[in-house]
């Protein structure tokens, strides 16, 4: 069931480090609360490797469950899925307790799907990535791209469906031995760029990142029912993979679900190692999550950026995150130095605090935070140590992650891959149905030696010709990148 959030009490992040603990004062608008209603105007947690910002995630998300609002959370580095356990082992954890006014019976579960490493598989289709983020993927140069895009052509031309891994791999193969079949509709095909994107394909699979594409892909409903986290364990995914995997959830969610309003809320999502999504993005592309960013709360869907530097973020997007949580940074180069004063200054002032400097003061499991009040204003910066955990720190091990996977109630639905009638399939049936080539009848004639004349004029016309071919290839990629899919 969604959530009206202004129904839900606000939660606690933390308890104010510069007065020994004190709770904040002033109700649920006061600094070191993040109402519920704010969701969707998204957020950012930012800190250095080792500063608690996981933590705060956890807890978070912990919080979120409790409320009953549904979860996706993004691990690359496989640290999150002890959500699915009681804590307690942390000796930290535990001294924290006594602060907050908690004793050991506070420690519990959350239910927890786990997809990726050790659990469901979270497939997506040739077709609904794309050619465009598949090109990313394969990181294509420009030529290459363009190539990718007639490839998607020429598939939804011929009826062939893209629906796994080999159905692309195969349309590859088709676009190769056909080349001349092909050139009157769509121009010449270079066998070299065909041979790049390949290479880069099966370098791809032998990487485990055939298992993203196939059937039953993701349906998006199953993450919004109820009040269950959904865990995506990335570590085994190659950064690009997992960066293009975060676009297409984005797009994904943004084009399917239905308007709510700002009352509503769905799902919130933590993107980890947020910056994976960023890194070389060209600038079409960053405008267009730019703007799915701005217009996705409409969906009744909030998304928190996870990363160590709030550079990492572009800035017209870091402009839109409206609840902040900035662990420490260390700043030892001017490029740190840099990070540390565009993260103090991302804040509204506190006369009492010297956030440049209390950046760098931070210890392990503080940070300052600034939430959005009720009418969506920043509260002034404040310094807190933040909320401990219920759930436990440590990773499940590879039997409790089997008796997880074992219990789910979607594992009926996504364990079995299918494997329907598609391109791959579609290609053998038409070879095995082509009528074989009649032999021409052979007749030996003598072969007349050009003369000089001849040679100049053959040599200057397929020099021509190339130069033609060319340029008329270029105008034809430029046209098909400049094609939104």
């Amino acid at each position: 069931m969604p959530l009206q959030p202004d129904t839900s009490p606000p939660i606690l992040l933390g308890k104010d480090a510069l007065n020994e603990g004190i709770p904040p004062t002033g109700g649920p608008a006061a600094a070191g609360y993040l109402l519920p209603t704010m969701l969707n105007r998204h957020g950012l947690i930012c800190g250095a490797t080792g500063t608690g910002k996981t933590v705060t995630l956890r807890y978070l998300v912990e919080q979120l469950s409790a409320r009953g609002i549904a979860t996706l959370v993004t691990d690359l580095k496989g640290d999150l899925s002890g959500l699915a356990a009681a804590g307690g082992g942390s000796d930290k954890v535990r001294a924290r307790l006594p602060q907050f006014g908690l004793d050991e019976s506070y420690f519990r579960a959350f239910p927890l799907t786990l997809w990726g490493r050790g659990g469901l598989p979270m497939r997506a289709t040739p077709s609904e990535l794309g050619p465009e983020l598949i090109g990313r993927m394969l990181q294509l140069n420009d030529n290459q791209q363009g190539l990718m895009q007639l490839l998607f052509r020429i598939a939804d031309q011929q009826g062939l469906l893209l629906l796994d891994w080999k159905d692309l791999l195969a349309l590859i193969d088709h676009a190769d031995q056909n080349r001349k079949t092909l050139l009157a509709e769509f121009g010449t095909i270079s066998p070299a760029s065909l041979g790049a994107i390949k290479r880069k394909y099966l370098a791809l699979e032998s990487q485990g990142a055939d298992t993203l594409f196939g059937e039953p892909a993701l349906d998006l409903t199953d993450l919004i029912a109820g009040n269950n986290i959904h865990l995506l364990d990335a570590s085994d995914m190659q950064p690009a993979v997992y960066g293009i995997l975060l676009l297409w959830l984005l797009a994904e969610l943004y084009e399917n679900l239905q308007e709510v309003g700002d009352r509503e809320l769905r799902l919130v999502l933590f993107f980890d190692e947020a910056h994976l999504l960023f890194d070389d993005l060209p600038k079409n592309l960053c405008k267009e999550v730019e703007q799915i960013v701005k217009l996705i709360r409409s969906r009744g869907v909030g998304i928190f950026f996870v990363t160590q530097n709030p550079l990492d973020i572009p800035e017209d997007i870091l402009a839109q995150l409206g609840n902040r949580v900035q662990h420490a940074l260390r700043a030892y180069t001017p490029s740190e130095q840099r990070a540390v004063r565009a993260a103090a200054n991302s804040f509204r002032a506190n006369p009492g605090i010297d956030t440049a400097t209390a950046i760098g003061e931070l210890g392990v499991g503080e940070a300052l935070v600034s939430c959005l009040d009720e009418n969506g204003v920043p509260q002034p910066v404040s310094r807190l140590l933040i909320h401990p955990p219920a759930s436990r720190l440590a990773p499940l091990d590879d039997s409790e992650r089997h008796a997880l996977l074992k219990n789910d109630p979607l594992k009926g639905k996504y364990s079995q891959k299918l494997d329907r009638d598609s391109a791959y399939e579609q290609l053998q049936q038409r070879r095995a149905q082509a009528p074989a080539p009649a032999e021409p009848a052979h007749r030996p004639t003598a072969k007349r030696k050009p003369g000089a004349l001849e040679k100049s004029f053959d040599k200057m016309a397929t020099s021509f010709g190339r130069q033609i071919g060319r340029e008329l290839m270029r105008g034809i990629m430029g046209a098909l990148s400049d094609r939104k899919r």
